[in-house]
C-alpha cells in the first residue's frame, strides 16, 4: 500500500525548532561541600541542551549561521576552572547563565552536571543535577 500526503500539506515546512545537544563534556573542578572534597579537581560530566527558534537554523549549510559546539563546551570548561563550587546546583547554573548571556535568543538552555565520586553511605554510583532556564526575553 503507498500511502500520499494529502494535497493540502506544503512541500516544504517550516522549522520551527532548532536544538543542539551535547553530551560527556568532561571537566576537572575543585567541586565539593568539604574543604577536602575541594581539595582537588574532580571530573564532572555536563549536559547541554540549546533551544532555539527554527529561523535560527542553518539551511543551507552555513557553517556562520550554526552554533559553535566549541563555545559551549569552552563556556562549562571555563565555568569549572573559575572558582571551586560547593554545590552542583550552583555550578549547572553558573553554566546555564553563561550560555543564555552568549546565546541570548535561545527559548531554553538545560544543563546537568553529573559527579561520580558521591560521599556518602552508603556508596552511590553518582550525582546528577539538572537545571532549565527557559523563555528568551524578546
Amino acid at each position: 500500500m503507498i500511502v500520499r500526503a494529502p494535497r493540502s500539506v506544503p512541500a516544504g515546512r517550516p522549522v520551527v525548532g532548532y536544538a543542539l545537544r551535547l553530551r560527556g563534556i568532561r571537566v576537572h573542578s575543585h567541586m565539593g561541600v568539604s574543604d577536602a572534597e575541594r581539595a582537588r579537581p574532580q571530573e564532572l560530566v555536563v549536559a547541554v541542551d540549546l533551544e532555539l527558534n527554527g529561523e535560527l537554523y542553518p539551511s543551507a549549510d552555513e557553517l556562520d549561521r550554526a552554533t559553535d559546539y566549541a563555545e559551549i563546551v569552552r563556556a562549562a570548561d571555563e565555568s569549572a576552572r573559575e572558582k571551586p563550587y560547593r554545590l552542583l546546583e550552583t555550578f549547572a547554573l553558573h553554566v546555564a547563565q553563561r550560555l543564555v548571556a552568549r546565546w541570548p535568543a535561545a527559548e531554553r538552555v538545560r544543563v546537568s552536571v553529573t559527579k561520580a565520586i558521591v560521599p556518602v553511605s552508603p556508596a552511590t554510583d553518582e550525582a546528577t543535577v539538572e537545571v532549565t532556564l527557559g523563555g528568551a526575553l524578546t
